[in-house]
């Protein structure tokens, strides 16, 4: 089953119960709100799409408008680069645009972030760049055309017909063939090859977050010390809970992130194939050793953010840290200095 995140109102509506979206005054059908389920949605069901609205500057491109984009088929994709599922969708989008933008298909990510360090301008621009992202991205760092979308899921994709309809919808990570056949139909064109993709296990560790604003407490009972205050954890060796993040040493919460404090260790035993960390840094490069069942990751489990068993930390930024890893749990024990932050891990 595929894996996505959602977005923090809706994790904050599963915990009360009930929340309200703020949108704008344009708002869209509750059709929006769900998938079309891999069909394009007959012309009768379909509805204008809201415009870019709040947009805080764009990437790639000049301010676009639905307006002037009448007559394209426009796919628009909401991501934030620390996601791994957003990510991981990047290689089938650069397939889509380079097969059919000379057909008249236009992509548009509207970069919607979930963390404080993804609002930054310049964070979102080197992203883009280190991600070889080359179609046009609006810098939507008030989620007001989030809002405007009702949108509740990274990465979501409408794609909107030549009139600027909505005419199909795909949330989470996955559905390549069936959004190649929507674009390809709203294009009247021959569908385009694509990179095939693997399920992530059902079993597979879940999003773990770290902060007191998305996490209730830490491994084996540890709880979160006052917001803002040096909190210190003690050492009893690997955690004997499964997927719950273990802290040592010093930390301090900020609500969305743990900060060290101290040098210390972050551990979690979990069970996936490949491991990603959303870590980051004050200022100064931190280099940070890991380690896997308590020796050195192997060279075949090393992920791309590895170099003989440590990683460097330089911004605040998803990392991957470990790829290939056999089915049951293992332990990953990551050792960190002062001023490593850690937001969230992630698995695939």
């Amino acid at each position: 089953m595929t894996r996505y995140r959602l977005a923090l109102v809706t994790v904050a509506a599963l915990i009360v119960i009930a929340v309200l979206f703020t949108v704008v005054s344009n708002t869209p059908p509750a059709a929006t709100a769900s998938s079309t389920g891999g069909q394009v949605q007959p012309v009768s069901e379909r509805h204008e799409a809201p415009g870019f609205t709040g947009i805080d500057g764009w990437l790639n491109s000049p301010p676009l408008t639905l307006a002037a984009l009448r007559g394209k088929v426009v796919l628009i994709d909401f991501w934030t680069f620390s996601c791994v599922n957003c990510v991981r969708t990047i290689p089938h989008l650069k397939i889509l645009y380079d097969d059919y933008r000379a057909d008249g298909l236009v992509i548009v990510g509207v970069h919607s972030p979930e963390f404080d360090f993804e609002k930054v301008p310049a964070n979102v621009a080197a992203a883009v760049t280190r991600l070889g992202i080359t179609w046009p991205v609006a810098i939507d760092s008030q989620m007001a055309t989030w809002n405007a979308y009702q949108n509740e899921y990274w990465p979501a994709e409408y794609l909107l017909d030549r009139q600027g309809r909505v005419a199909y919808t795909s949330f989470g990570e996955g559905d390549y063939a069936q959004t190649d056949a929507a674009v390809a139909q709203l294009l009247n064109v021959h569908t385009a090859p694509l990179p095939s993709s693997t399920p992530v296990p059902d079993n597979t560790t879940p999003e773990l977050y770290a902060g007191s604003e998305r996490s209730v407490g830490l491994a084996d009972n540890e709880q979160y010390g006052a917001l803002g205050s040096p909190q210190k954890y003690p050492d009893p060796g690997p955690p004997q809970s499964q997927d719950d993040i273990q802290v040592t040493g010093t930390w301090t919460d900020e609500g969305e992130y743990l900060q060290a404090d101290s040098n210390g260790h972050v551990r979690l035993n979990f069970t996936a194939d490949s491991v990603y960390i959303v870590a980051g840094t004050p200022g100064a490069a931190l280099a940070v050793s890991v380690k896997l069942d308590g020796k050195a990751v192997p060279s075949g489990n090393s992920g791309a953010a590895l170099t003989d068993s440590g990683f460097t930390v330089t911004r605040q930024d998803l990392f991957q840290l470990l790829a290939g890893v056999s089915s049951g749990y293992h332990l990953i024990d990551l050792t960190v200095p002062a001023g490593f932050r850690i937001y969230t891990f992630t698995f695939g």
